[in-house]
């Protein structure tokens, strides 16, 4: 059964990581692989993804013994200030075993599905709908 979380501003400004529920976790979720340095903008940078909301979802995935989704997006939706971002963190979509030889464009947008579900009100609030960028 796949598990999403949301990393970004909820009901308050600052970054922080709730469940589908809407509550704070408090702790990172076990496995996870990025840092919350890289989840608070550097994946975007990385990407070299100019700082300008429009929709956009960019996405990676990692992880050791968890295959773990990101899908992460710049984001004012939250909070106004610049270099504010959206993040999905989803496990339980795919195996270790397969996704080492392909990853299958279909697990990716079955997680980010799964995150969408699980988290409508992040979805709604855009000012730009949300499209999975396939890379």
């Amino acid at each position: 059964m796949p598990e999403a979380f949301y990393f970004g501003c909820w009901n308050r400004p600052g970054h922080y990581f709730h469940d589908a529920a809407g509550r704070t976790v408090w702790t990172k979720p076990e496995g996870i692989p990025w840092q919350d340095h890289h989840m608070d903008a550097t994946l975007l940078r990385n990407g070299n993804v100019p700082d300008a909301p429009d929709g956009r979802v960019f996405w990676t995935c990692g992880g050791a013994a968890d295959v773990w989704f990101a899908f992460f997006w710049w984001d004012r939706s939250g909070d106004r200030r610049g270099a504010s971002n959206s993040g999905f963190y989803v496990r339980g979509v795919g195996d270790r075993a397969t996704i080492n030889r392909e990853l299958a464009w279909e697990w990716v947008q079955e997680a980010f599905k799964c995150a969408c579900e699980a988290f409508p009100k992040i979805v709604q609030r855009q000012r730009f709908p949300l499209a999975l960028q396939s890379k």
